[in-house]
C-alpha cells in the first residue's frame, strides 16, 4: 500500500512537472539561442544600428526609371525602391520592410524590424547580402533598423543591377527578400564642368534658364586667398577673391554673375524670403541653418570673408556673399559700391545689397555665358 502510494505521488509530480514546462516555454514561435547582443544594439534609442552607413540628409524618390532619372551631385536624392511583408504566429505579428538605393558611390540596403502585436521584446536575427557580399545581425530588437552598404565599382555602367536579399529569423517562420536593383546613374558628364586653366572639375547646376557652378571657385591668382591661409579651406570652400580679381577670374565660357542675374535666381526660387534655403547645403553650417533644403543642388557652403583693411578672416560657417559684377554708384564717404548677394546660418532669405568694393574679398560662382 505503501509503495503504491508513493508511485501515485510520483506519476502526480511527473504530471505537475510535463506542465510546468509546456507553460514556462515561449509559445507560437521558434525562438533563436540567446546570443551576445552586439554593441550597436546598447542604446536602444530607436536610432538606426548603423547610422554612419546612411548619406548624410539623403531624401529617399521611391518612383524612378534607371533610363531617365539620375542622381544630381549634391542634391541629397537618392531613388530608392522598398517592400514590406507581416506575418502572424498566435497572437504575435511581425513585420519586415526594407529600403534599398545607391548613392553616388555606393549601395545601401536598409531593413526594419517590428512587432506589431504580442511581446514586443521578442528579438530576431537578420542576415543582408548584397552582390554575394553578407552581414549578419543577431538579437536585433523590435522597431531597430539594420543597414548594410558596399562601394559601388569605378565605373559601374548605367542601369547596372545589383542583386540583394534579406532573411529575418526568429518569432515565426523566417521572412525573406530576394531582389534586383537597377542602378540609378549619376550625372557626372552633363553636370561637371572641367578648367582646363588648371584642371580643376567642378560640378554644375542648372536652375530655372540659368547653368551655375555648384562650386565655389577656386582658380588660384593674384589678389585671392584660402581662408585663413589654410589651404584645407580652399577645397572646400573655394578662394575669397577682390572684385577686381573676381571680375577676370571665370573660365572661358563662364562669367561672373550681374546683379540681375541673382534677382532672376531670387525670383526663380520665390523671392527674398524663401530662395537662400533653397540655396544652401544643409550641412555644414552653424546651427540652426534655418530653411537650409539644398533642393536646387547650388550647395552654398558658408565660406565667410577676408576683411582686406586689416587682413583679417572672418564668418566662416556663419555666412556666405558672393560677388556680382555690377557696380552700385558711390557711397557718401566716396568709396566705389559693388552689389553683392548673400546669404546666412540663421535665416532663409537671399538677400541683394551693396558694399564698398575693396573692404573685403569674397567667394565667387560662376555662370555660364
Amino acid at each position: 500500500m505503501e509503495t503504491q502510494k508513493r508511485f501515485s505521488i510520483l506519476n502526480y509530480l511527473v504530471v505537475l512537472f510535463a506542465f510546468g514546462s509546456l507553460f514556462s516555454c515561449e509559445q507560437l514561435a521558434p525562438v533563436e539561442e540567446p546570443v551576445t547582443v552586439l554593441e550597436e544594439f546598447q542604446d536602444l534609442s530607436g536610432i538606426a544600428l548603423e547610422p554612419e552607413e546612411d548619406p548624410i540628409n539623403g531624401r529617399l524618390i521611391y518612383s524612378s526609371d534607371c533610363e531617365t532619372d539620375c542622381i544630381e551631385p549634391g542634391s541629397g536624392n537618392y531613388f530608392a525602391i522598398r517592400d514590406s511583408k507581416s506575418q502572424s504566429s498566435g497572437i504575435n505579428t511581425k513585420k519586415v520592410s526594407y529600403k534599398a538605393y545607391n548613392t553616388e558611390d555606393k549601395f545601401v540596403v536598409k531593413v526594419k524590424y517590428e512587432i506589431t502585436s504580442g511581446p514586443s521584446n521578442a528579438k530576431a536575427s537578420i542576415t543582408i547580402q548584397i552582390k554575394g557580399k553578407k552581414k549578419e545581425f543577431k538579437s536585433v530588437p523590435s522597431g531597430y533598423t539594420a543597414t548594410f552598404s558596399i562601394p559601388l565599382e569605378k565605373g559601374w555602367e548605367k542601369c547596372d543591377e545589383m542583386t540583394f536579399s534579406i532573411v529575418q529569423k526568429g518569432l515565426g517562420s523566417p521572412i525573406s527578400f530576394s531582389e534586383d536593383y537597377g542602378l540609378i546613374p549619376v550625372c557626372e558628364d552633363e553636370y561637371t564642368f572641367t578648367d582646363h586653366r588648371d584642371g580643376q572639375v567642378y560640378k554644375i547646376v542648372r536652375i530655372g534658364n540659368q547653368v551655375w557652378f555648384a562650386e565655389n571657385l577656386n582658380y588660384v591668382m593674384e589678389e585671392s586667398w584660402c581662408w585663413g591661409d589654410i589651404p584645407d579651406y580652399c577645397e572646400r570652400y573655394g578662394r575669397l577673391y577682390r572684385w577686381e580679381s573676381a571680375n577676370n577670374a571665370c573660365p572661358q565660357g563662364w562669367r561672373l554673375p550681374t546683379v540681375y542675374d541673382w534677382y532672376q535666381l531670387r525670383d526663380f526660387l520665390g523671392g527674398e524670403d524663401l530662395a537662400g534655403g533653397k540655396l544652401k547645403s544643409v550641412n555644414g553650417w552653424y546651427p540652426p541653418n534655418i530653411g537650409a533644403t539644398n533642393e536646387t543642388g547650388f550647395s552654398a557652403l558658408p565660406a565667410g570673408l577676408r576683411d582686406n583693411r586689416d587682413g583679417g578672416f572672418y564668418n566662416i560657417y556663419s555666412y556666405s556673399d558672393f560677388w556680382s559684377s555690377t557696380l552700385d554708384g558711390v557711397s557718401d564717404e566716396g568709396d566705389r559700391l559693388n552689389n553683392y548677394a548673400g546669404l546666412s546660418f540663421d535665416n532663409s532669405k537671399l538677400f541683394i545689397n551693396s558694399i564698398p568694393t575693396d573692404f573685403l574679398s569674397l567667394p565667387c560662382r560662376c555662370i555660364k555665358e
